[in-house]
């Protein structure tokens, strides 16, 4: 039975993110997401000042609970969304940049989403964006021309974070 060596074994350290003025440093909770999207809902064109937001997700459980240092350094704007739920959304309080949002379930038993979506422009390299398969949702909000190939989607596809799962697995 063939040994690993230390220098071949490699442990992932996920990705560096931070905000625009460097008060907000972090990292992922790995270096491979669970699934990107390009988001068109009004809500993420304002947040993102632009035509919409893109969002890279991990598993809420490997990002929550944030560290003391993390969390007392973060700002937190909640808001409510469609489908009832409440939007926890986390920026730096000195530059104003979104870094992070997760929803608390609708219910108030303090249930989280299962998924945590990391804005993409704070992640700071590491990412491969064009085997990303992202997926533009919520795009009956869009403001911008949708080119004919890209998978889009008027709302959120259910099952947007197990199709780009299953994806990764095949081209491995």
């Amino acid at each position: 039975m063939a040994e690993l060596s230390n220098s071949t074994i490699k442990e992932d350290l996920g990705l560096p993110v931070s905000c625009e003025c460097g008060y907000i440093r972090m990292r992922t909770p790995s270096s491979t997401p669970l699934g990107t999207a390009h988001c068109h809902c009004t809500s993420c064109q304002k947040q993102s000042a632009s035509m919409f937001g893109t969002s890279v997700y991990f598993p809420t459980k490997q990002v929550f609970p944030l560290s003391p240092e993390l969390e007392s350094k973060l700002s937190v704007f909640r808001h409510s969304t469609d489908s009832g739920n409440i939007m926890n959304c986390y920026f730096c309080p000195k530059c104003g940049v979104r870094i992070l949002h997760v929803a608390d379930l609708a219910g108030g038993n303090g249930q989280k989403r299962d998924i945590t979506s990391f804005k993409g422009g704070v992640i700071d390299g590491g990412l491969d964006w064009e085997k990303l398969n992202t997926r533009h949702i919520f795009t009956s909000s869009a403001v911008m021309k949708l080119a004919d190939g890209w998978d889009c989607y008027d709302r959120y596809p259910p099952s947007l974070v197990q199709d780009q799962k299953e994806a990764s697995k095949e081209e491995k």
